[in-house]
């Protein structure tokens, strides 16, 4: 690569890194933050608080990967049942302000009795879980009977993260140990049955609605099982 490619390329990355590379660690950011937007979280968001919304006061509600506890606070305002669990200590002490039930553990073992929760959430998280799989048996161990589990994940193998990882690695900027496709989550979550599936495309909802449903376009994958 000759001086003038390798200065353009290094130009593109440190513009990359002003809008996307400030206060990641805050869940807050990918929600309220023009570069969150720009990711399309605030139109995975909508999607998940749907399904939020629609809690009853006696249900059971947990988070797997419950960060600051975002979704615990929308979730408290249904139900006082909110359980969330990550492996951060830091993000845990944040958590604790919402008023949910929550404790530092992995995602690969649930401190929770079989058939407890209504509502299992676990929004992009299983790509952070070296063993994924044993996540998602345990969140179908803990899951009632008729009870609901949301999943997102990055499709990170699509034209979209292809691109962005040129200049942000899924593993050293975003974590990501487990580069997964949609397929994959269908398969481990038998015999459950899957009821919603949708891609997110782009950050626009109404433009959503207009492109064809191909993971090799999109950003995200968002299912809903029931047991």
């Amino acid at each position: 690569m000759n001086n003038a490619k390798l200065n353009k390329k290094t130009e593109i990355k440190q513009k990359t890194k002003q809008i996307f590379g400030k206060k990641t660690n805050n869940q807050e950011y990918y929600y309220d933050s023009l570069s969150g937007k720009l990711l399309g979280c605030k139109t995975r968001e909508n999607l998940i608080l749907k399904k939020i919304n629609k809690l009853k006061k006696d249900d059971y509600f947990l988070e797997v990967g419950c960060a600051q506890g975002h979704y615990l606070k929308k979730a408290f305002k249904k139900t006082k049942n909110v359980f969330g669990i990550d492996i951060s200590k830091e993000f845990i002490t944040k958590a604790k302000k919402t008023g949910a039930n929550v404790q530092i553990t992995s995602g690969e073992k649930l401190p929770f009795k079989n058939n407890f929760f209504n509502f299992v959430l676990c929004t992009e998280t299983i790509e952070h879980i070296p063993n994924w799989k044993k996540s998602i048996k345990e969140i179908k161990r803990v899951l009632k009977k008729n009870g609901l589990v949301i999943i997102t994940i990055p499709l990170e193998k699509s034209l979209f993260w292809r691109i962005f990882s040129i200049f942000f690695s899924p593993e050293k900027t975003r974590g990501h140990i487990n580069l997964l496709t949609s397929i994959e989550i269908e398969n481990e979550f038998v015999p459950l049955k899957l009821i919603e599936k949708k891609y997110i495309q782009t950050m626009s909802q109404t433009l959503n609605k207009f492109i064809p449903q191909k993971e090799k376009i999109s950003m995200y994958a968002f299912f809903v099982f029931k047991k």
